[in-house]
């Protein structure tokens, strides 16, 4: 699954694992977990992204991969061994917390969510960052009517153009994007031109 053997980033990953389970009766819906799959065949390929969501209300895991399906045997038992991985760590660190409500997972089900598709082979990163920003525990916009380069541009300019970015080279970036064409400038709202 690509869990990286350093002990460094492992305590560094636990350290931040923990941090993310360190809740008090949570009123929380959904946690996604956005998953690297390294690339087994080719130790220098860039592997695959795809989410394995908690859904906490609809009491399941829920497996969004943008270019496998169901019946894909790798992905069943890679999803399976997150869950397995997500269970234990839940288990982990929500048991410091004596006397406060939090769910009980263990019997929470893989659903694998079906219709969400990818443009080419190289779009999962796209793709997942997409499923996270609109996954509402049900329903994924189809992205249909854009072109893979004019979503790539969107989500560019997004990350750009927020708030939270606080890279000095920033307007930088932006000078001059106005005349180099459709798209190409950093003024947004929502990923939209304004």
């Amino acid at each position: 699954m690509g869990w990286v053997e350093d002990d460094d980033v492992n305590k560094a990953y636990c350290r931040m694992v923990e941090k993310a389970f360190d809740f008090l009766n949570t009123e929380y819906e959904l946690i996604l977990f956005p998953i690297h799959e390294a690339n087994e065949n080719e130790l220098d390929a860039a592997g695959h992204w795809f989410i394995v969501v908690l859904n906490l209300a609809d009491k399941e895991f829920q497996v969004i991969d943008s270019l496998r399906t169901s019946g894909t045997q790798s992905l069943v038992l890679k999803a399976h061994m997150v869950r397995v991985k997500i269970i234990t760590l839940w288990k982990k660190y929500t048991a410091k917390h004596n006397g406060c409500t939090v769910p009980n997972i263990f019997s929470y089900e893989l659903r694998f969510i079906s219709g969400y598709r990818q443009f080419g082979i190289h779009d999962c990163g796209l793709f997942t960052l997409k499923a996270i920003e609109f996954w509402d525990g049900s329903r994924l916009p189809k992205i249909i009517g854009s072109s893979e380069v004019n979503l790539r541009k969107q989500v560019l300019r997004q990350w750009i153009t927020s708030p939270a970015n606080q890279a000095e080279l920033k307007s930088t970036l932006c000078q001059g994007s106005e005349t180099k064409g459709e798209g190409a400038g950093c003024s947004t709202s929502m990923g939209k031109r304004t």
